[in-house]
């Protein structure tokens, strides 16, 4: 019996590793996340049955992980010297996890958008961390700490997806620039918020609250230097007749279309994604 669920956790480490589904077009939790995540729960719903067969076996495989390209992996439980067998053991499975997806979010051409896959995927895991057993075995210092890495990549993702429009504003919005210069800056502005809002208006952020944090997050650092500049200078050229060409965006405008990002609905998941049913035969 113990040899037997020993190597069920192998084959199940191994199809972790193996999986080469491609990643959702918007960002989203892939369904490799959802399955695995299920499968650890279920398991520590028996960790009592498993811990002594877990304890009699290797805690890690010989093989390496990839070097990682955009995540920083670490166990952490690894760390603590009071941790069980069986709680290294499902924290290693999460780490050979998230090795996998960040191979996945290598495969995005944008690197905001691979931010925000990692961001989506690592929230759902410590979301399920969280709300099991698996939250009593790993550890609270493990979801602080993931927790917080999942802040670091939406941080990162918000400076790769937005700071060029940021950019295209002077530093000052109030100086006092030429009527030429006031118009190249709204024309650049237009420009690189089009470009933005483009390529991410169909990602995602399924998380409720992180979606509404972000969304606050990004309109907040985009608003606060358009509105001071559209203020001062927009009036300045309410008589000029070509003004509609280069002041496309009232802040009103800018508002309505970020409340309408990464809503969970724009995106999909791919219907093609098969786990072995003979390890897994679980559903989210």
């Amino acid at each position: 019996m113990g040899e037997a669920v020993r190597t069920i956790l192998g084959q199940f480490e191994a199809a972790i590793q193996k999986d080469s589904s491609k990643s959702p077009v918007a960002g989203g939790v892939h369904p490799l996340t959802r399955y695995v995540m299920n499968y650890l729960v279920f398991l520590s719903d028996y960790s009592v049955h498993i811990s002594t067969i877990v304890a009699d076996g290797p805690v890690n495989p010989q093989t390496p992980l990839p070097e990682p390209q955009f995540s920083s992996l670490s166990t952490v439980v690894e760390e603590d010297p009071s941790a069980t067998p069986i709680s290294r053991r499902l924290a290693w499975l999460i780490l050979v996890l998230f090795s996998n997806l960040d191979g996945k979010a290598a495969q995005y051409n944008n690197a905001a958008l691979s931010y925000l896959f990692l961001a989506n995927n690592l929230n759902y895991v410590v979301y399920k961390v969280q709300n099991s057993n698996l939250g009593l075995l790993i550890g609270s210092n493990w979801i602080r700490k993931h927790e917080a890495k999942v802040k670091r990549y939406l941080a990162k993702y918000e400076k790769l997806g937005w700071s060029k429009i940021l950019s295209s504003l002077p530093d000052n919005p109030t100086e006092e620039i030429s009527p030429k210069e006031v118009k190249e800056c709204f024309k650049k502005f237009n420009s690189s918020f089009q470009e933005a809002y483009k390529k991410q208006c169909s990602w995602v952020i399924p998380d409720p609250k992180i979606r509404e944090s972000v969304k606050l997050s990004v309109s907040k650092k985009i608003l606060s230097g358009y509105l001071v500049f559209y203020q001062k200078h927009r009036g300045k050229h309410a008589k000029d007749c070509t003004v509609e060409s280069f002041v496309r965006y009232a802040p009103e405008d800018l508002e309505k279309y970020f409340s309408h990002m990464f809503s969970e609905a724009a995106g999909g998941v791919d219907s093609n994604f098969k786990f072995p049913k003979k390890l897994v035969n679980i559903h989210c």
